[in-house]
């Protein structure tokens, strides 16, 4: 019989990342490098001070995700196959490992976020469920009244507009999600969120800290450069490689790494076992691990995935 943990946590993590290919058809999308250390390591390591085990659902490159996120915390692995469930999915085949309650997060973003800052408003308000948001000029997911949340926005068919953008973290409570279906896929927003806003029983926790989604190339990029820069949350371990001040900024090279004389200016991230040619110059850019870039090539502001650059 499993035993019931007053509180568990997942991280979402069996995504395809159909919006950063063709990066991740070389790295899956949980384990895209920044800098070295796996994405999903910040939400794996903040989700770790729960106390808990975290249950990781995994899908494609799921042997990579797994071994890239061992590490950073004690994680139990759920195997979604042929195909991934969707989050809501995933908490419905899930229900009989957690407590009275469940935070969940998307494993694709860098963020400060506290999962007991969440809790803590979660359990001051006492509605059925809590999401993480910030307050945006465009591109809200919900409008909000207090600390409620009084309409759903859907993106995908609507206007950019000013309210409360969601930003992958929340608290459910196990009533709620007792009549999900075990249809899959099942998406969170369609049968979670939306739901629960038409009922006024989405709270919300406004956040104002550092938050980054980095699931597409641009997005990537930025996340890189801020973490290079030291305006992101730094990782749960030492860098694995090295940071060094030029004269136009910083640049990261990774262990195993090989510049070869090519010159690098601000923004340059080599990461791990990669060969830059002799000549090439690069700035504002990512190689990722293991690539060649071949002598004389320059790049700026682009991400070096799968023998070709690609732009952000």
């Amino acid at each position: 019989m499993v035993e019931r943990r007053p509180v568990a946590s997942v991280l979402f993590a069996a995504g395809r990342g159909v919006r950063l290919r063709p990066i991740t058809e070389v790295v899956p999308k949980a384990a895209l490098p920044l800098l070295d250390v796996p994405v999903a390591a910040w939400p794996l390591s903040r989700l770790a001070t729960l106390g808990a085990p975290v249950l990781v659902n995994v899908s494609h490159g799921h042997g990579a995700v797994a071994d890239a996120l061992a590490p950073f915390g004690d994680i139990e692995v759920s195997l979604e196959l042929p195909e991934p469930y969707g989050t809501a999915g995933t908490l419905a085949a899930a229900r009989s490992l957690f407590g009275e309650r469940v935070v969940t997060c998307n494993a694709d973003q860098v963020s400060d976020i506290e999962p007991g800052d969440v809790l803590q408003t979660h359990g001051r308000l006492g509605a059925p469920a809590t999401a993480a948001v910030r307050m945006v000029d465009r591109g809200a997911d919900l409008i909000v009244d207090g600390e409620r949340a009084v309409s759903f926005v859907d993106r995908r068919r609507m206007e950019p507009m000013p309210g409360a953008q969601f930003i992958g973290m929340a608290v459910f409570e196990r009533r709620v999600l007792e009549d999900l279906s075990d249809e899959r896929p099942l998406g969170l927003a369609e049968v979670l969120l939306r739901p629960l806003v038409e009922r006024r029983q989405l709270a919300v926790h406004v956040h104002s800290g550092y938050w980054r989604d980095v699931g597409t190339p641009g997005d990537y990029l930025r996340g890189s450069l801020d973490l290079l820069e030291g305006n992101a949350p730094p990782p749960p371990v030492p860098w694995p490689g090295t940071i060094s001040e030029g004269e136009g900024g910083r640049s990261y090279v990774g262990p195993g790494a090989c510049v070869n004389g090519a010159s690098l200016g601000a923004g340059a991230v080599l990461l791990r076992s990669c060969n830059v040619g002799r000549g090439a110059r690069i700035s504002s850019s990512v190689v990722l691990p293991d690539e060649t870039v071949p002598p004389g090539v320059t790049l700026k502001g682009c991400i070096w995935a799968g023998g070709s650059a690609v732009a952000t």
